[in-house]
């Protein structure tokens, strides 16, 4: 029986050390203030007394070499073991992250303290100077109040890279989208509105027509003949028909006095250039996505109607290995979608829920209300049918939804299962009824990856998805053509 703690917030891998460590005065404790060229540092054991008094460490490789020899040394004079040693600082910013990193991959233990609450610790809390931070940072880590984040390294580490690299790619192409837009409305007002126009926006053909000599009068003016060659290159279909509609639409419009024109047409070809290099690269992302996703257990959430590549390759790198992640319930409260409860006046007293803390992982919720969302829109019945119900009862269907989501995704990483509606999780379910689900399953969740170019490394025989399609076959005796 799992023991319950008064202190369900502590570190596992801090309170797993301090365990193992069993004297704390045989445990050896290295808060870092992070700084870009040197930053400073101090030992102290378990029990807090400080064991080297702070000093300066330069911010590069001689600095790594210096600290972990001063560490090691440490410990053979007060005969510490060296895996007894732990590491610690804010949140690393990108100055800092080479340095922690090179520390990490020789073995170390690097933990991460929430600023703002390390703040708190500090024993003056109306100034703020190096060493009255270090000493909140040390404050925290003894506490064992810090995050040794399971997506900090590895696979999910990359994953996570590259999922919130394309995350700002997709806000900057939104950005030039909308400068498009006030553009397009003085040359050619209405173009981007394909029951005005006929030519759905920024398609080939949009960008194509708006990247040169993109005015309504120019649009009218052009041969229509190689109009319609053009929209049919760019995959346009019944193109004649778009293009009288195009060039009807044109000599309807009001027009921007042709001493404006020129300029505004250079600046709309830069945009568009800007916005096909953005929308290549977040594109190219989404296949990077694919590969890295694909070696995880959040492969696993593709399988759930409505839920993409990128939106399991969002909520697997924010959350990191599952299998070492704490629990749901802490899960949820990470994503920022539990609300707050405010309670006192002894057992009868009145509990007051209020809103959701804004103290979490910003990107999980995005995420993970996100799916909550597509979920009740296309996901599988009984799921949008429970999001139906919410929304007639005046709930906060995307919160209460994404709730049961992250149980629902947490669940099927660490089982290694794809999901199954309700009928289908019985013990006693027919195998033939589950072999005809897993077949009808199959073909949107190839199709998934497909799409995303990740196909044949998702279905690999040394990766999740490979894994579960070879039992799936070899014990219903089906085939999951590729």
């Amino acid at each position: 029986m799992k023991k319950s703690s008064i202190y369900p917030n502590r570190s596992q891998e801090l309170a797993a050390l301090f365990e193992k460590a069993g004297n704390l005065s045989k445990l050896i404790c290295v808060p870092i203030d992070y700084a870009k060229k040197d930053h400073l540092v101090m030992f102290c054991n378990g029990n807090g007394e400080v064991l080297r008094k702070p000093f300066s460490v330069k911010n590069s490789v001689d600095g790594v070499k210096y600290l972990l020899g001063q560490v090691n040394r440490s410990c053979r004079h007060r005969h510490i073991q060296s895996d007894h040693v732990f590491f610690g600082g804010e949140d690393v910013n990108s100055y800092a992250e080479n340095f922690a990193n090179t520390i990490r991959s020789k073995g170390w233990l690097v933990a991460n303290v929430n600023a703002h609450d390390a703040k708190k610790q500090r024993e003056n809390l109306q100034a703020s100077t190096d060493r009255l931070d270090l000493m909140g940072i040390a404050t925290m880590l003894l506490n064992r109040r810090a995050n040794c984040c399971p997506a900090q390294t590895g696979v999910y580490r990359n994953l996570r890279t590259l999922v919130r690299h394309r995350k700002k790619l997709v806000k900057m192409k939104t950005e030039v989208r909308n400068r498009i837009h006030t553009l397009v409305d003085r040359l050619f007002p209405g173009f981007l509105n394909e029951k005005k126009s006929g030519i759905r926006p920024f398609s080939n053909s949009s960008l194509y027509l708006m990247q040169e000599r993109f005015s309504a009068p120019q649009i009218r003016r052009r041969q229509r003949g190689a109009l319609i060659r053009n929209l049919e290159k760019r995959g346009t279909k019944k193109a004649e028909q778009v293009a009288a509609r195009l060039q009807n639409y044109a000599s309807q419009v009001l027009k921007t006095p042709d001493e404006y024109t020129a300029a505004l047409q250079v600046s709309l070809a830069s945009h568009v250039t800007h916005y096909r290099c953005l929308f290549e690269g977040a594109h190219q992302l989404v296949n990077e996505m694919a590969q890295l996703l694909a070696q995880t257990q959040g492969a696993f959430l593709t399988s759930i109607k409505g839920i993409g590549i990128v939106l399991a390759a969002g909520v697997a790198a924010e959350i990191g290995d599952p299998l070492v992640q704490r629990s749901t319930d802490q899960v949820a409260s990470y994503a920022g979608i539990v609300p707050t409860v405010k309670q006192s006046g002894g057992s009868q007293g009145p509990s007051i829920t209020s809103h959701v803390s804004k103290r979490s992982n910003h990107i999980l919720k995005d995420y993970v209300v996100q799916s909550a969302f597509h979920i009740g829109r296309y996901g599988p019945k009984d799921l949008k049918d429970d999001y139906s119900r919410r929304e007639a009862a005046g709930q906060h269907a995307d919160f209460g939804i994404a709730r049961r989501f992250v149980r629902m995704a947490m669940c099927m990483m660490r089982t290694s299962q794809v999901y199954l509606p309700p009928d289908m999780r019985s013990t006693h379910i027919k195998p033939e009824r589950r072999a005809d689900y897993y077949l009808a399953m199959w073909s949107y969740l190839r199709d998934k990856w497909s799409k995303a170019g990740g196909l044949n490394v998702a279905f690999a025989r040394d990766k999740p998805l490979g894994q579960w399609r070879y039992i799936i076959q070899e014990v219903y005796g089906i085939k999951l053509k590729m």
